[in-house]
Formats: structure tokens, C-alpha cells, sequence
């Protein structure tokens, strides 16, 4: 039995998130979805057990804090916090949280405590994650997966901090008609990332390089 586990979606379910749980039996949601939309979309691929975050309001409040579901022979335990736990967790195999945006998987007191981090909208640095966990009689496993990190605007140890010059260099070399090849290899930074700043400037004519970070921020 394959389990997709993730978090923070944050009212975006990315393409590449839908075709990481291809083929899984069953879907953990960790919280803070911030949209129905992403779950009517991750029920149309497989049934989901889903907890609501604290970015989770008026709309979301037929979904419990907690839940818990057993699959192929395993208790599995989600909350979107896990400083809220207040209830006795033995008996279950495995805590599923998230909140932080932060993949984690670390075995203590013989349960497993996963956070599949963020997959949704995320803030400047942060890799897009979630994760796949198989379980084949009474053995259970546990694979990261990071959507594309390569989109990050941190993708070199420099750029966070020189990130508006960037994005201004960028710019002028868009003005010159080079393409994103070239941009990314003049701003030592990765494609994907040169090809968002070259589509945002020329789809939104008088941003500034603020108005572009603010975009990709939002991804």
C-alpha cells in the first residue's frame, strides 16, 4: 500500500505534486490546505484523511484538528501542530504533522513522526516537499520527495542577499533580448528561476524588480 503524506499546500496543489501521488491507495493532509478546491482535487486521485491548520478558517470548519486512520494494518495519528497534541498517542505507529514547512521523519519510542513539509505556497528558500510512505506487510517506508528545489530564488549561497540586483540584471538582460539560457547562466542562477522573472516582466509591463520577488515568493 502506497500513502502520499503532505502539508501546506496553502491553496496550491502543484501540477507536479498531483503527479508525485500517481498510483498511491490513500492520501494524509497534514493541514493548512487554505482552499476545498485542493481537496476535491486530491480526492479525485485517492481517498484523503485531511486535519485542519490555523490558516484554515470559516470554510474549513467541518474538518476536525485531529484524526486518525488505519491503513494496511498500521494507526496513523495527523494533526497540523504537534505542540497541540494534548492526548495519549500509544497504540499508534505513526504522527503525521506539519506547520513548520519543514521535512522531518525521526523514529522515537518506537513511532515514527513525519512532517512531509511544505508543497503548497512556501516562503523565499524553502524546498517543496512531500512524502511517500509504503507499507508492505510489517514493514513501512518512507521516501522524501522534493518537487524541484531548483525554483528556489536561494539556489546559489549568494543570491538571498543580492536578490533585487538579480532580478534587476535579469531584467535588463530581458530588455536586450536575451533568452533564459543566457540570463541564467550571466546571474548564476538556475533556469526555471530565470524563466519566471523573464515571463513576469514581459507579462506585467512597469514592474519593479519588488513586484517580481513578491510574485515568486507566492509560488
Amino acid at each position: 500500500m502506497r500513502i502520499g503524506i503532505l502539508s501546506d499546500t496553502h491553496g496550491l496543489l502543484r501540477d507536479e505534486v498531483k503527479t508525485a501521488l500517481e498510483g498511491v491507495d490513500h492520501i494524509i493532509h497534514a493541514g493548512d490546505i487554505d482552499s476545498k478546491e485542493v481537496i476535491d482535487a486530491l480526492e479525485s486521485i485517492a481517498p484523503v484523511t485531511v486535519v485542519r491548520g490555523n490558516a484554515d478558517k470559516d470554510w474549513a470548519e467541518h474538518i476536525p484538528t485531529t484524526a486518525s486512520v488505519d491503513l494496511s494494518g498500521k494507526r496513523f495519528f495527523i494533526i497540523h501542530n504537534k505542540g497541540k497534541i494534548d492526548c495519549d498517542l500509544s497504540g499508534y505507529d505513526v504522527i503525521v504533522f506539519g506547520h513548520s514547512h519543514k521535512y522531518s521523519c525521526i523514529e522515537k519510542d518506537g513511532q515514527v513522526w513525519v512532517n512531509p513539509g511544505c508543497c503548497g505556497k512556501r516562503k523565499v528558500g524553502q524546498e517543496i516537499s512531500l512524502a511517500i510512505s509504503e507499507i508492505a506487510g510489517e514493514d513501512i517506508t518512507y521516501e522524501k520527495v522534493v518537487i524541484d528545489n531548483n525554483i528556489s530564488i536561494t539556489d546559489t549561497s549568494s543570491l538571498s542577499k543580492n536578490i533585487d540586483s538579480v532580478i534587476r540584471k535579469a531584467m535588463k538582460l530581458t530588455d536586450k533580448g536575451k533568452g533564459a539560457g543566457d540570463i541564467a547562466r550571466s546571474c548564476d542562477i538556475s533556469l526555471s528561476l530565470a524563466e519566471d522573472i523573464c515571463r513576469m516582466y514581459l507579462t506585467h509591463p512597469g514592474i519593479e524588480a519588488a513586484g517580481i520577488l513578491q510574485r515568486i515568493e507566492g509560488k
